[in-house]
This record gives C-alpha cells, structure tokens and sequence, in this order.
C-alpha cells in the first residue's frame, strides 16, 4: 500500500474545506465598500483566491481522475471563462456581485441532481456532469460526492479491523488508527440491519462511512470540531419519504426529489448513541411506498 494514496485524500479534504471557507470570506455582501481603494482591494483580494482555487482544483482532479480526464480539462476551461468574466467587470462592484454569485457561489438544482444521479455509493460512479458545472461550487460539490461515493477510491485504503453482522455483511474500518473512531466501530451494533459496511477514517478529526441497503446507499460524514461531532449524509434512493421527511437535521424531499441531504450535530459524547439511532431510521427497500398500492 502506498501512503501517497491516503495523502492525496487528506489533501483533498483539506483543499475541500479550504476552498468552502475561501468562497463564503470573499463574498461580496459581507464586506463594506465606501471607496474606490475598497473596491480595488476587494477585486485584488478575490483575484488571489481565484488563483489559489484553480491551482488547487487542477491538482486533486490530477490527484482523483488524471491529467488526461476529462475533470482536468473540463477544471482548466471553466478557469479560463471564470477569468474572463472576472476581468470583464473591471473594478465595478455590482458586476462583481453578479460575477461572485454565477461563478463562484452558485449551485443549480438540476446540477445537485445529476450529482446525485451519478455519484452513488458502491458504484465506480461517472464523470458526465462535471460537463454540467458552471461555478466553482458545483465543480467542488461534484469532486467531493464523486469521493465519497466511490468505494474504489476509498478501498485502497488499509484495512484496520472487520466483524461480522448478524446478517452475515462484513463491518469494515479503514485508515489511520484513531481512538474515538475505533471506539465507534468497536460499538457498532451487530445487530442494527444494513449490508456492506465501511467506514474509512481520513485523519483524526474526519471520518467517512458507507452503508449499504439504508436509502440504498447510505454515506456519512463525520466531522469532530472541539466537543461536537458533525455528521453530513447522503441518501440517493427514497424509499419512504414520509419515513426520510422524519430524520434530524433532513433538508425536506418530495416525490420528485432526487436524493435527500441533511447535517446533524451533536456532543462527541453522544456520537455513537445517536449516529447509530440515526442509521436505524434510515428507511430501506423493505419500507417502500407504492402509490397505487391498495
């Protein structure tokens, strides 16, 4: 096993939340402009992180993809548009807004959904609606569903321990050893209904799980800030929404959803009670609800 893999994942988890922070900094309507010298500071400033941005969205699509993908390319000709724009606004503040909210901040319905369409746990997952990404956001929000959601990514990563459900699917921790995230593994039930099972720690403070056969294909994500734990999940098939419109911290779905996100914070003292009561509520194909049943 090579540790430049594990690296290159660190690497792209801290870029992610650099790029998040970076792009919520520089926004525009958080900042006072009085004067021209405001207004040029501000457009110098946002030049920097534009910079910063594509130098590290070139590198992790190298790092996930290839130079010879069609991420990489697709990264370098949105940064060549992003540039233009930018410098077609020439110092005037209420075009850099407009530039600000289309080419950085902006995410499209449709695009979350292709994302979520294509990017499912347990698969390969595919690389078409990179095409669809107009802002930087959407670029980020594709890289990092298309991480997640690959266990090829994430099963090149050594295997610390494994047990047995009751239902005959291997439980399975990857990474580094990391006490609080071993404990959890170490607590999960083995008797709580779910498939495949893999929870990939990324570093100390962050770690990923996979869980088969809830919502299809559960994923969460967990972060440990200080005495909170931060958990972000993904569910890509709905198979009650009555039962998903019920779960902590859900961003409500209906019928012509596709998929359903929501964040969950709690004290680390309490992660393992109420990650694990969460996973339960996850509906599964067993709660499915036709709407011609009689």
């Amino acid at each position: 096993m090579n540790d430049a893999n594990i690296i290159r994942l660190q690497h792209f988890f801290q870029v992610d939340i650099a790029i998040k922070k970076g792009i919520y900094n520089i926004a525009p309507l958080n900042i006072q402009y009085t004067d021209n010298d405001s207004i040029n500071k501000y457009t110098n400033d946002l030049n920097d992180i534009l910079e910063y941005i594509f130098c590290e969205l070139k590198c992790i699509s190298i790092d996930i993809f290839g130079k010879e993908s069609s991420v990489f390319s697709k990264i370098c000709n949105l940064g060549k548009i992003i540039k233009e724009q930018f410098y077609s606004c020439e110092f005037d503040i209420d075009k850099l807004i407009i530039f600000y909210k289309n080419y950085l901040s902006n995410l499209e319905k449709d695009f979350i959904n292709s994302v979520h369409n294509e990017c499912v746990g347990y698969t390969m997952g595919g690389t078409k609606t990179i095409e669809k990404a107009k802002s930087i956001n959407e670029v980020l929000h594709f890289i990092h569903s298309y991480v997640v959601n690959n266990d090829q990514i994430l099963q090149i990563i050594p295997l610390i321990n494994t047990k047995i459900n009751n239902y005959q699917y291997p439980i399975r921790l990857r990474g580094f050893n990391t006490p609080i995230f071993e404990q959890l593994f170490n607590q999960f039930p083995i008797d709580l209904d779910v498939g495949w099972t893999d929870m990939v720690i990324i570093n100390e403070k962050k770690l990923i799980m996979m869980v088969r056969d809830r919502g299809h294909a559960l994923t969460i994500e967990i972060s440990l800030n200080n005495d909170i734990a931060r958990l972000e999940y993904f569910i890509p098939k709905l198979c009650n929404i009555e039962m998903i419109n019920k779960l902590p911290g859900i961003n409500k779905v209906n019928k012509n959803s596709i998929g359903a996100t929501g964040i969950i914070e709690v004290p680390i003292n309490e992660l393992s009670r109420e990650l694990f009561n969460f996973i339960s509520m996850v509906p599964t194909d067993a709660d499915m609800v036709f709407e011609n049943a009689i």
